[in-house]
């Protein structure tokens, strides 16, 4: 079976009709469906259920398998593409990210815009979403690396290759009427009382450590973002809990507090999909990301690198 036949495949399912898919890939809708019949014969089931009167195109459960392969089979082609015009053409490429979209304006700052400076004809691109969508970008292979602000789902799926701790912060307003002078931490006691912004990230971290403490906080909201909890601070009608990396800074209008009295580990990991050979973009990031951030290395990299160029 042709590789045009899955992208048309996956054409037809993203743009939600043979109409879309024929005007985005430029071939007749009679063409597309004679397609989708092919495949549909090749697999002998169904793939694709349409409704009479109705424009809504549903996958079938099979479908929905061959979504995901053909995302995948797809991207290794795209892949091999690249590799080869590295070869022909020195250090090019696209290297794309999922990453926290809290996490993006940070890794732009601490490593992205030097990497891009030193390697000027490889295209960044970030893909920012939940942890649930940047494993499955990765797993489909819509992006290569992530940066993943929480603990990994589906483990066995990746390989963690380095990781940075982080702390459990209290971020105040600079002019906040709960912030004291002169603390250089605060307890979980200090903030039973005051109004919390929460990221759900740490979130059952948080209140589990007031339980064990007979404490009940007074949580004002609880975000996915990180950058939406501190918005409660940032308008005064909080106090953020955040992850925070060492040296991190938010901003001339916050002051940010380590809770002392919460031991837990948080950290920031850059993964891969396990067994997937890496494009000569990502290997050059990571041989620069070892050497210039202060984050623990859990892999074997030299290996990684090894295999990716077989």
């Amino acid at each position: 079976m042709e590789l045009d036949n899955y992208r048309n495949f996956l054409a037809i399912i993203e743009a939600g009709s043979f109409t879309g898919a024929a005007d985005f890939v430029h071939i007749a809708q009679p063409a597309l469906s004679k397609q989708l019949r092919s495949l549909e014969n090749y697999f002998g089931t169904k793939l694709i259920i349409t409704t009479r009167g109705s424009r809504q195109i549903l996958l079938t459960e099979a479908g929905r398998v061959l979504y995901q392969k053909a995302k995948y089979m797809c991207a290794l082609e795209d892949l091999a593409k690249s590799e080869i015009e590295n070869i022909v053409g020195g250090v090019v490429g696209t290297l794309r990210f999922s990453i926290a979209n809290s996490r993006s304006a940070l890794f732009i700052k601490s490593s992205l815009k030097d990497f891009c400076a030193l390697y000027p004809n490889i295209k960044c691109e970030l893909f920012e979403a939940s942890i649930n969508e940047q494993t499955q970008q990765l797993l489909n292979g819509i992006t290569e690396l992530g940066i993943f602000s929480v603990p990994i789902e589906h483990q066995d799926n990746f390989e963690v290759l380095f990781r940075r701790d982080e702390e459990l912060t209290a971020v105040f307003h600079k002019d906040s009427v709960f912030l004291e002078d002169g603390q250089k931490s605060v307890a979980l006691k200090d903030l039973e009382d005051v109004p919390l912004s929460l990221s759900s990230g740490c979130s059952e971290i948080v209140l589990k450590a007031f339980a064990q403490k007979s404490m009940v906080p007074r949580i004002t909201c609880t975000s996915t973002t990180r950058s939406t909890t501190l918005e409660w601070t940032r308008v005064k009608a909080a106090v953020s809990i955040v992850p925070v990396e060492e040296g991190e800074d938010l901003g001339e209008e916050f002051v940010a507090r380590p809770i002392s009295d919460i031991s837990a580990d948080v950290y920031k990991t850059v993964v891969k999909v396990k067994d997937r050979p890496l494009s000569v973009a990502a290997q050059h990031f990571l041989k620069f990301y070892s050497k210039t951030r202060n984050s623990q290395q859990v892999c074997n990299l030299d290996a990684i690198l090894k295999s990716s160029n077989l």
